[in-house]
């Protein structure tokens, strides 16, 4: 059968399979606003490439068809001169059947067959993985080439840098890929057949978020009302199925004998009243924190490719902090502290952050299970400030759960992130003006800074530090002036 659009990529069949819609302005709009990454996703695809690449270092006599999107065909030939020729392992295995174009991570050759190996930067196998590989092992199959086996070959947890055990496992996933691939003809025929007409119709539902969410969710969907039951505080998909069936979609139309936790009920009485609700006990909660007061916040590198001397893949490493420290005057001061160079931070980051909390006699974090961990870490790599570390973790007490317990504002909107709470409470210490305005950019800009500076020009450094720095310190700021508003609404 011959088709306009003749080929689909197994990224453009795999987002068939989650939604046809989604494909089609995929193809037909392929340069739309929604398909440009922001630095989060850029960082991830980026993640990827390195994975990718440090994988083939595990077969070092392997011959690599070096790929050009541009020109598919190109590698289609190079492998098939490269089998013709004997290759035992081919990295990026090119084929075209069906319609459908594969790169295969790995191809290697067994006695039984051929094995297709799949590389992700994950710490095991999930399900979005099974057609991905199933889709390759069909179009390798239609190439002429028995497949023997089918692997997902991906990082270990266990693995501790630089040589404690193997950086990737392979796991066998060729009875799950068995179970799809009788499928795939008809649905990459059904795929492209509805390239050729218009803008499919389909309902939306849970696709629209799974396994990832569509980037077109907001040409699908109409805009949610302003305070939407989506809104309400980690609500179920069940309830909010209940609601929408009595033709409830706003919080203020829910009946005030409808069950719902206490943080909904405030939630619900906040949008009643268009007030903020401050319940009983606010007061005790805050009387906890004894002075000096130290407002500490940490911001990590998350490596899926560990670096420094015993981590594992995706370990978080706290490499900067900011402390503000209150006195019982109301006297504020300030410290922080950003590693430099491409050295294992820790011991720097805990050297410098012991004398920051020395004289606190309380430690205010919002989410403590994080800053506690990343204390936790920082006193097992450096034995000199462990119990320092270790004294400091034992005086730290959280902000966000009371706020969470006594407060609750129309304009949180469900949430208890400082970047929802900070705009309701403090609006003119929102994070807008910010160049480095979340914890996920930061997160991957500190790992460009510290362990790739080669790709920024000294200037650039330098900005970059001091836009962390300002990020970081933003934080404890707010939080200062958290506690202060706090304790005027006791």
């Amino acid at each position: 059968m011959a088709f306009k659009h003749q080929r689909l990529s197994k990224s453009r069949y795999l987002a068939g399979l989650q939604c046809h819609r989604q494909l089609w302005w995929r193809v037909h709009d392929a340069h739309a606003p929604e398909l440009r990454a922001g630095p989060g996703l850029q960082a991830i695809f980026d993640t990827g490439h390195r994975v990718g690449e440090r994988a083939r270092q595990e077969f070092p006599d392997a011959t690599l068809i070096d790929l050009d999107h541009r020109n598919p065909g190109a590698a289609v030939e190079a492998t098939r001169r490269a089998i013709a020729e004997g290759a035992p392992v081919i990295l990026e295995a090119s084929f075209i059947e069906d319609h459908i174009f594969v790169a295969v991570d790995v191809l290697s050759k067994e006695a039984d067959g051929w094995v297709v190996t799949e590389v992700k930067g994950t710490a095991g196998v999930k399900a979005q993985h099974i057609p991905d590989a199933a889709v390759q092992a069909h179009v390798v199959e239609r190439a002429g080439l028995p497949v023997a086996r089918i692997e997902l070959m991906h990082l270990n947890r266990e693995h501790r840098h630089p040589d404690q055990g193997s950086l990737f496992r392979r796991a066998d996933i060729s009875e799950q890929v068995a179970a799809l691939r009788g499928g795939i003809d008809l649905q990459a025929t059904a795929q492209l057949q509805m390239l050729e007409s218009g803008v499919p119709e389909v309902e939306a539902g849970a696709r629209c978020t799974s396994p990832y969410p569509c980037p077109f969710l907001a040409r699908c969907n109409d805009p949610l009302p302003e305070h939407s039951i989506e809104d309400l505080h980690r609500i179920g998909q069940k309830k909010l199925g209940e609601l929408r069936d009595d033709g409830i979609d706003t919080v203020d139309q829910i009946p005030s004998d409808y069950p719902l936790t206490d943080i909904q009920r405030r939630h619900r009485e906040a949008i009643l009243q268009n007030e903020m609700v401050v319940v009983p006990g606010l007061r005790a909660a805050l009387a906890a924190c004894r002075y000096p007061i130290a407002m500490l916040d940490f911001e990590t590198i998350g490596l899926t490719l560990p670096v420094w001397d015993g981590c594992s893949p995706f370990d978080k490493v706290p490499v900067q902090f900011s402390v503000h420290t209150i006195d019982e005057d109301g006297e504020v001061s300030h410290q922080a502290y950003l590693a430099d160079g491409e050295g294992d931070p820790r011991a720097s980051v805990a050297e410098a952050l012991v004398p920051a909390l020395d004289r606190a006699a309380t430690i205010v974090v919002w989410n403590a299970q994080f800053e506690k961990a990343c204390l936790a870490i920082l006193a097992e790599s450096s034995p000199m400030s462990a119990a320092a570390l270790h004294d400091a973790s034992d005086k730290v007490e959280d902000l966000l759960p009371v706020v969470r317990n006594h407060v609750y504002h129309p304009e949180f909107h469900g949430s208890f992130s400082l970047k929802s709470v900070v705009p309701a409470l403090l609006p003119d210490m929102a994070y807008d003006a910010l160049e480095v305005s979340d914890g996920q950019a930061a997160s991957a800009l500190l790992e460009q800074l510290l362990c790739r500076p080669g790709t920024l020009t000294t200037e650039e450094r330098t900005s970059l530090r001091q836009d962390l720095l300002a990020y970081c310190n933003h934080d404890t700021a707010v939080m200062v002036e958290l506690f202060r508003s706090l304790s005027e609404l006791a």
